[in-house]
């Protein structure tokens, strides 16, 4: 019975036509595999050869950030990409809607993020925005505006009035927090 057993693991090859060879070749097989060393442990980041991660400035003067969580709580996740399409509807006619590979200075970039907490606020939108320095350009961000409850109908006046002017349409039901260097105010 053991002798039947261990025939079966050897696949015997054109050179093998005596099957007790192929017995001797199973078992040395096996007693070679376990004279050999442990198999090492995975590969770590510092072994991999992966690019290095570079940062580089952000073109966008402007950015809207949407929490597109779902695991946790659905609301986000499913509100996340209508909202971008609305979005990115409102933006494209005034040529301000840059998508994730457009690389050209100014606009609008809309990126979806991990949970930014509260999910009962859902949807939630982070607008970004960026200080126009006294010769022009663009400098870090100045501004950030949290809104809570964002619908499809409220990115019209967030993009006229929130992206653009820095204003918050409807405070007492969509402000959830932010800051202002230019004012020093910080919300929470």
């Amino acid at each position: 019975m053991e002798r039947k057993g261990i025939e079966n693991l050897h696949t015997p090859s054109s050179d093998d036509d005596d099957e007790t060879d192929g017995v001797n070749r199973s078992e040395n097989d096996d007693q070679a595999s376990q004279k050999q060393s442990p198999p090492s442990t995975p590969p770590t980041a510092t072994t991999l050869s992966c690019p290095p991660f570079e940062s580089r400035p952000c073109p966008h003067n402007y950015l809207i950030l949407l929490c597109s969580h779902r695991t946790r709580d659905a609301r986000c996740g499913q509100s996340a990409p209508l909202l971008r399409k609305e979005f990115e509807r409102q933006l494209r006619p005034l040529g301000l809607y840059r998508d994730l590979h457009d690389e050209r200075p100014g606009g609008v970039g809309i990126y979806f993020i991990n949970h930014v907490g509260g999910h009962k606020f859902s949807a939630n939108v982070m607008v970004y925005r960026r200080a126009v320095r006294q010769d022009g350009t663009m400098g870090e961000a100045s501004q950030c505006i949290w809104l809570a409850r964002v619908r499809p109908e409220d990115c019209e006046p967030i993009v006229k009035y929130t992206v653009l002017e820095g204003k918050v349409v409807k405070p007492q039901r969509q402000l959830r927090g932010g800051f202002d260097r230019e004012k020093g105010l910080v919300s929470w």
